[in-house]
């Protein structure tokens, strides 16, 4: 590939942020070659139609990609929606990395207006403006087309890069007209397709990336190489607050061979060298000065009998009441009541974190596995009081991010490099150092009280969260505005979809001093496994089969029905399962950040002791989905699949813990991910709608830990209401 230097240039059109940096993409990855490539009008003829579409005179067609590609698929399915829309040939398409630009940001659907992934929002926000934009494009080269064969636009018709005029078969090529249709006005309301005329949405198209990603030409921020650029690695201190207040032993450090620099920031030293390694030595040799920071006397035993503590407290930020939650509780009745705990987790990506940076006089040019382009155009433009389009960004894929690349920080440890050598420097942080200096999900308790009535049904419930709250650290002001409780905690459970007329759902902020952010699925990996954790024991209670129990309390809801029966008839619940087999049944109504999306899922889960022995092994996966109407079947399977095995990791393995300040894991042996040969089969059935495309990357995750909890119950009969859980006996 050529390297990320050539900078993928979009072209002022209409003069839309005419001349502007910030309208560099990150890196052109072609179909099918994924070669990068430069969209540039002046010197390869490329016509500008929209913000997302580019045509050559030849007729190649570079399509825009403002979603980076982390894994969930959107390299194919955004170009899938636009390709149709234009009804281009979908072989002869390039797909191209685009940032800079107000179309590629979310707009206000998602607070203030930015570029990045997350959220699960790719589908839900960019769908309609992607089938707008395609259209938009078709129309204007159906208009030359028809001046130039002079007959009516409403005579042609498109098909596969050509405008045909039906009557008498001629046919012009879009080559051919994009650069006259390139400086027509743009309809804001084109005509779109009916469903029935879609040939690409819909289809299971196979991904674009997967052949790169197993040839090994595909190119993530760790493979980046530009010209005269130096390597950079990191001493931290001991503690997730600490600081560096002073490096003791920089000038024997910087005698070393190879080493061009040692850069003191607030929160690491940086060794600058030739190469990674030399870079590494160094900053191991390194003598820092620390001060240690507000974790200091941060101890897990700690957290967890604050978060306990607060469980009992009289007092709580309630986030919903309805009806007389605490007069029926008081009242005599049947009563269920679990206490439920989760611990901090961490992202540990593949991919450890890492970013090339360049901070020139002219501008900031940075490079690698971006989740927030936004994000980073902006730190980094407060950082050195320059404009922020004149930070330009480029986008490599991400060897997974879960959220963990959504935050600058390591840019901005590159970028502090770069402007004490004058070169471009790639920063890579250790996976020890990625693992202790990480930003976690918070780790939760709950408590949850219910009352059942005659037929076993909850009257009344009271559910409690306590633990450090994310908003609480990241978005105070917001959760302020929002009454003093944070929905991410809350996930689920303040929105109860169940039928419960008695309602209390409160929660209180146990601070801590732990940095923390957004994970894939947020506070629902906590909020869902103690809520259907809860529904289980009700049901246990009344006596009456999960899968039944849920279709009671969700008669109310039609869509929730239908995906809880595509469930349960896909793993065959009705039936017994084999002697050695148990089975869990959990449901979740997965609602977008701001009520962007909701999309429901319902897992079947079965559990199999191993022979002769008192461990078990989760052996089959059934889940059902309703996230509206399919781009592209194999990306929804996919996605659900893979938030299937990382929500196993995090049940039965993921844990981090503290002393002293000092997180206890530091890599796989003491963090470990979930084997392939632990994987179960998965099914996946995705059912039927008309709704628009809703999120799934996110979906599947938090019904998976109750799940496996319930069915080792009913091995057992002992209740796991603590993750990590142990598949034992």
């Amino acid at each position: 590939m050529p390297q990320p230097s050539e900078r993928l240039r979009s072209p002022a059109r209409r003069g839309f942020l005419k001349g502007s940096a910030a309208l560099a993409g990150a890196l052109c990855i072609p179909l099918p070659a994924l070669a990068s490539r430069t969209v540039d009008s002046g010197s390869h003829g490329t016509n500008e139609i929209t913000d997302w579409i580019w045509i050559e005179p030849s007729g190649k067609i570079t399509l825009g990609l403002s979603q980076c590609e982390c894994g969930q698929g959107v390299y194919t399915g955004m170009p899938q929606v636009l390709a149709d829309e234009l009804d281009a040939d979908w072989q002869n398409i390039e797909v191209t990395f685009v940032t800079g630009r107000d179309a590629y940001r979310t707009g206000a659907a998602y607070e203030e207006p930015q570029q990045f992934v997350g959220a699960s929002m790719s589908a839900t926000l960019f769908y309609q403006r992607l089938r707008i934009a395609g259209a938009q494009a078709r129309e204007v080269l159906m208009m030359t087309a028809a001046k130039r064969l002079q007959v009516r636009p409403g005579q042609c018709y498109t098909d596969k890069g050509r405008v045909y005029h039906g009557a008498t078969g001629r046919s012009l090529g879009y080559g051919e007209l994009a650069e006259e249709a390139s400086k027509l006005p743009l309809n804001p309301t084109p005509r779109l397709k009916n469903e029935a005329a879609h040939k690409l949405i819909g289809k299971e198209l196979l991904r674009l990336d997967t052949p790169a990603k197993v040839d090994g030409s595909a190119q993530f921020g760790i493979d980046v190489k530009v010209p005269d650029m130096l390597y950079g690695a990191l001493k931290m201190p001991p503690t997730v607050t600490g600081k560096v207040t002073g490096i003791r032993n920089a000038d024997a450090v910087k005698a070393m061979s190879g080493i061009k620099a040692v850069v003191q920031a607030p929160d690491a030293a940086i060794v600058v060298a030739t190469s990674y390694w030399l870079a590494k030595k160094g900053a191991d040799a390194l003598e820092i000065d620390v001060d240690p920071g507000a974790a200091k006397t941060l101890d897990s035993d700690n957290i967890m009998a604050a978060r306990k503590a607060a469980l009992g407290a009289q007092e709580a930020v309630v986030a919903t009441k309805l009806g007389e939650p605490d007069a029926v509780l008081a009242a005599a009745g049947k009563l269920v009541e679990a206490d439920y705990h989760t611990p901090y987790i961490v992202h540990a990506t593949m991919e450890s974190v890492n970013a090339t940076v360049h901070v020139r006089d002219d501008a900031i040019e940075v490079w690698g596995p971006i989740q927030g382009q936004d994000f980073v155009r902006n730190a980094l433009a407060r950082l050195y009081s320059r404009k922020p389009e004149t930070v330009i960004v480029h986008t490599t894929f991400l060897g997974g991010s879960f959220g963990r690349k959504f935050l600058p920080d390591f840019v901005i440890h590159a970028a502090r490099a770069s402007a004490a050598v004058g070169k471009p420097v790639k920063v890579i942080r250790s996976r020890e150092d990625d693992i202790r200096h990480g930003f976690y999900r918070p780790g939760v308790s709950g408590r949850f009280r219910a009352v059942l009535g005659d037929k076993g049904m909850p009257v009344a419930m009271h559910a409690r969260l306590t633990g450090q709250s994310l908003y609480g650290v990241i978005k105070a002001e917001r959760m302020a505005k929002n009454g003093g409780w944070d929905e991410t905690m809350l996930e689920a459970i303040y929105d109860c979809v169940y039928r419960v007329p008695n309602l209390k759902v409160d929660m209180i902020d146990v601070k801590q001093p732990i940095p923390v952010s957004f994970m894939r699925s947020v506070g629902s990996s906590s909020s869902i496994f103690m809520l259907e954790s809860f529904v289980n024991e009700m049901a246990d209670a009344a006596g009456v089969d999960p899968y039944h129990y849920r279709r009671a309390l969700l008669a109310h809801n039609p869509l929730a029905l239908r995906t809880l029966d595509a469930a349960a008839k896909a793993a065959n619940w009705d039936r017994k399962p084999a002697a050695n087999v148990t089975r869990g049944f959990t449901f979740n109504l997965y609602t977008g950040r701001g009520e962007a999306f909701q999309t429901y899922v319902a897992m079947a889960l079965e559990l199999e002791r191993e022979r002769g022995g008192k461990a078990f092994r989760v052996r089959r996966v059934v889940c059902a989905v309703e996230c509206g109407r399919s781009i592209n079947p194999n990306l929804i399977r996919a996605n659900i699949e893979g938030g299937i095995g990382f929500a196993l990791t995090n049940t039965l393995r993921s844990e981090i813990t503290f002393k002293g300040g000092v997180v206890q894991q530091s890599n796989f042996h003491d963090y470990p991910l979930l084997r392939l040969a632990e994987m179960p089969k998965v099914e996946v059935v995705i059912v039927d709608s008309d709704r628009p495309p809703q999120g799934c990357g996110e979906v599947s995750l938090g019904p998976v830990a109750p799940a496996v909890a319930h069915a080792l119950y009913q091995a057992t009969k002992s209740r796991r209401r603590s993750m990590p859980i142990k598949l034992e006996s």
